[in-house]
């Protein structure tokens, strides 16, 4: 079959192209003939946006430690020591691509002599297929990812949509204008998805949208002026304005889905596929001719008349030039606003754009933001260190907003690459003498146990389910019985079934159903567990599973994780599932298996201790394991012990 389409990526095996109707094609690369398989490698080699070179990124990292280095003189704090190669290894690991190194990349990486395998590693690392999931899975709780958007409608596309994005490494104000600007269904335009997640709650939307984009603390200001910050609730209705001619959910076409869901006319397919096929079709976004947008009825405030029609305009925090570019905007069409919105949101010279996903970066790399919270950006002289917010804000802009490169320079940083301190009681007046001490996401926690069974063999299971849903488009005026047929007997014909959660028990968590779901290979399933990485399973995961007990968000709402403590994480790991996958023998655990091939005593515990902590032991710790095992401690034994230990849970 010929297949005319762009090059747009190959990730582990798997090929994605873009055809004339910018509908995305993926398939393995060995479906390929050997002469387009080189020319698909080609394309990847060619890397139209190249990384800036390792000099730039020194310099930069450097003016950075400047930055700090005088917020430490000035305050009398002391700078941490530097980090040992092992730590920094882990925390680069986990930094980079959310998971602790395998005992034989730990092993390559100490015994390098090379002065500069610091930056190699992380050069390496952000250009892994495991960079691609762990930036999912940070943007996932930001962007309030789920699979299931209600009413039979799954994000399954928009999932992939952003799965891809980070592979290809599109900046940031690309891949933000892409979300804001997009038209189309839920199961037709994956960039559709971001405004979709809340069509029923356009109001909504808005406010979470400034917050996670702008981290402008606007949320209150959607029911009344805000008692706390300069926003009224005029200004919050004159964004919402920007949004008044946009539909995102249509009730007469979910009705229409539903009414025939329920009728007599296919009796064979039942109320809950027809649902499955249809309903998703009633997410559609779409710009109409006119605003709607009004004023609400209750409307208290003197400037404006409840139900006095929203007139779009953009807000203006008080160090907003009046001359500044980004607010140069014609605002003729209604059905043109949400793309005036997005020119004015992406613009380099929006006063907050860029320094919103800085800081945010920022806490990922360091554990704490240079202005906390990061929801919260109204006034930058309220940071720890605004010259230093000021800096990284201009880094990112130099970048063009690359999300790649802007960690790369925070990554090379001697701040970075300190040891490790205690979290400040009040985050102002942390002068990032090192990164604080943090405990493990869920999602790095997950990943990491889930090397320590499989090695890195998750990092290559890509779960892609939005390629069959896009063949459930069906046009408004074709929701019929017809169609509802001509759908089953296609999928059946193809042998595509839908690709739904996984199965109906524990909230689609079925792993054998969900096994046969992925690209790249099939993921093991041990002690009931399936063994692929955070991303790659439901999202979120449900409310039993390991990820979920240790803080995972339920996406409601953005950035709501949590790494607090609680007894049953640590049943998890000394009782639980996870304990029988690392205690049920040597042939269950990759790290296990292993070190029962090492050669002495010696050898066993030192094989374990760099699989689960990146280092060897010390001589103390070596000489009482070795004793142990000698009285009849096992390998799976000594496994138990170092994965309930605080050094594996912890990013020091």
């Amino acid at each position: 079959e010929k297949l005319e389409a762009k090059f747009k990526a190959l990730e582990n095996g798997i090929v994605t192209v873009e055809q004339k109707d910018k509908h995305k094609a993926r398939f393995p690369i060995l479906r390929l003939s050997a002469e387009d398989q080189q020319f698909a490698q080609a394309c990847k080699s060619a890397q139209p946006r190249p990384p800036m070179p390792q000099e730039v990124i020194t310099k930069a990292a450097a003016r950075i430690d400047e930055s700090i280095n005088a917020s430490l003189k000035q305050s009398g704090t002391a700078a941490n020591p530097p980090a040992s190669d092992a730590l920094l290894m882990r925390r680069i690991y986990l930094d980079t691509i959310g998971r602790i190194p395998t005992g034989e990349e730990a092993r390559a990486f100490l015994s390098d002599t090379s002065p500069a395998k610091r930056a190699t590693l992380v050069n390496t690392l952000l250009n892994s297929p495991g960079y691609t999931m762990h930036m999912y899975n940070w943007l996932a709780d930001m962007l309030r990812v789920k699979d299931d958007y209600g009413k039979g409608a799954k994000a399954f596309l928009y999932e992939d949509w952003l799965k891809d994005q980070i592979a290809m490494n599109v900046p940031w104000d690309v891949m933000v204008g892409d979300m804001l600007t997009a038209d189309g269904k839920l199961n037709e335009n994956g960039a559709a998805g971001f405004l979709l997640r809340d069509a029923q709650m356009p109001l909504d939307g808005v406010s979470n949208l400034l917050t996670t984009f702008l981290s402008a603390n606007v949320s209150c200001a959607q029911c009344h002026d805000h008692p706390f910050a300069d926003w009224t609730q005029r200004d919050f209705y004159s964004m919402a304005a920007f949004f008044g001619a946009t539909d995102g959910f249509h009730e007469d076409v979910y009705r229409k889905a539903r009414k025939l869901a329920k009728s007599e006319e296919l009796p064979q397919a039942g109320k809950a596929v027809v649902n499955l096929l249809l309903a998703p079709n009633a997410y559609n976004l779409v710009d109409l001719p006119t605003n709607h947008l009004k004023f609400p009825v209750d409307y208290k405030y003197k400037d404006m008349k409840p139900g006095d029609a929203a007139v779009p305009e953009l807000i203006r925090w008080n160090d907003t030039p009046k001359d500044n570019p980004a607010y140069n905007l014609t605002l003729t069409k209604p059905s043109q606003l949400r793309n005036q919105f997005a020119s004015w949101m992406v613009h380099p010279e929006n006063p907050r754009f860029a320094a919103a996903i800085a800081n945010r970066l920022w806490k990922k790399v360091f554990g704490i933001a240079v202005q906390e919270p990061v929801s919260d950006l109204d006034d930058p002289a309220a940071a720890s260190n605004p010259e230093l917010l000021a800096l990284i804000t201009t880094y990112m802009k130099q970048a063009k907003f690359d999300l790649r490169e802007f960690q790369r320079i925070l990554l090379n940083t001697a701040a970075y690459q300190r040891q490790a301190g205690e979290a400040p009681q009040d985050p102002k007046t942390y002068h990032f003498q090192g990164p604080i001490l943090r405990r493990m996401s869920a999602e790095q926690a997950w990943d990491s146990i889930v090397t320590l069974a499989s090695g890195d063999e998750a990092d290559h299971l890509l779960l892609r389910r939005g390629d069959d849903i896009q063949q459930l488009v069906v046009p408004d005026d074709q929701i019929n019985a017809e169609t509802v047929k001509r759908l089953i007997g296609e999928m059946k014909e193809n042998g595509t079934p839908f690709k739904g959660g996984g199965g109906k028990k524990n909230g689609g968590a079925n792993p054998k159903a969900l096994a046969s779901l992925y690209e790249g290979g099939r993921p093991q399933i041990r002690a009931g567990l399936l063994l692929a990485r955070a991303s790659e399973i439901q999202q979120p995961a449900p409310e039993n599973h390991f990820l979920r007990l240790f803080g995972q968000s339920d996406r409601l709402v953005s950035d709501t994780n949590t790494t607090d403590g609680s007894v049953p994480q640590m049943l998890q790991l000394m009782n639980g599932p996870v304990q029988e996958m690392v205690t049920g023998g040597s042939d269950v655990l990759a790290a296990a298996t292993k070190a029962t091939k090492a050669a002495t005593p010696a050898d066993k515990v030192t094989s374990l201790y760099l699989a689960f902590l990146g280092r060897p032991p010390t001589p103390q710790e070596s000489t009482k394991a070795v004793a142990a095992m000698t009285g009849g401690l096992a390998v799976s034994d000594l496994a138990w012990v170092l994965l309930n230990s605080r050094e594996f849970l912890f990013i020091p």
